[in-house]
């Protein structure tokens, strides 16, 4: 039987999970799956700092993706301007509570504490910082990832104007471009962000030991 304290020497492939030891690794260099050449982990001492800016700048496009138009509407002279507040009222207003509370917590609430989470988990380890508080959070965030729908929303969104071209004028809004970025930052993000190097990195700078 493996022991717990083996279990962290092993890592699985995500795509055909086949079982492999983990093995030290230079700088910059990766490690690929032996039977389907998936990316299993990499090396990469820079990667606090590439994160924590791509963080930053998904932060700010976010920011501006909630704040200003996403798209505005003209009908037949009837024009409308919709921002993600008034997506959310219109949903009240037409009493869809469920889908409502829905498009509140996966558009709004879920994406802005994955954002605010990465970077407050990023930030304490470039300084070494709140053991717990990191160890908690890591936890947090592979929980709430799978949450995310972003991605969802933005293509929801393209079928909508799409079936409005022939009845509308349709301008998009500096939120639309906003979210395109967010979305593209969040991809890339996704993409880079290993959880097996966070929690190696997290173990070279707390040890088994956390801080209080």
């Amino acid at each position: 039987m493996i022991k717990e304290h083996e279990l962290d020497k092993l890592i699985i492939c995500k795509k055909c999970h086949t079982l492999h030891e983990k093995v030290l690794i230079a700088e910059n260099e990766k490690a690929f799956c032996s039977e389907c050449n998936v990316l299993l982990y990499h090396n990469d001492s820079d990667m606090l700092d590439k994160m924590l800016a791509l963080v930053i700048t998904a932060s700010i496009s976010l920011f501006v993706a909630f704040q200003f138009t996403v798209v505005s509407i003209n009908i037949q002279g009837m024009e409308k301007s919709l921002t993600l507040t008034s997506l959310f009222m219109v949903l009240a207003e037409h009493k869809q509570y469920i889908v409502g509370i829905m498009f509140l917590f996966l558009i709004v609430i879920f994406p802005i504490v994955i954002i605010f989470a990465t970077f407050l988990l990023l930030f304490f380890m470039k300084i070494e910082k709140a053991g717990y508080l990191t160890k908690r959070l890591l936890i947090l965030l592979a929980h709430l990832k799978p949450w995310s729908m972003i991605d969802i929303f933005f293509i929801s969104l393209l079928v909508a104007m799409v079936k409005l071209f022939d009845i509308a004028n349709i301008e998009l809004g500096v939120a639309f471009l906003a979210f395109v970025l967010t979305l593209m930052l969040d991809i890339l993000i996704t993409k880079s962000l290993s959880f097996h190097q966070l929690w190696e990195i997290h173990h070279q700078i707390y040890g088994s030991i956390d801080e209080e």
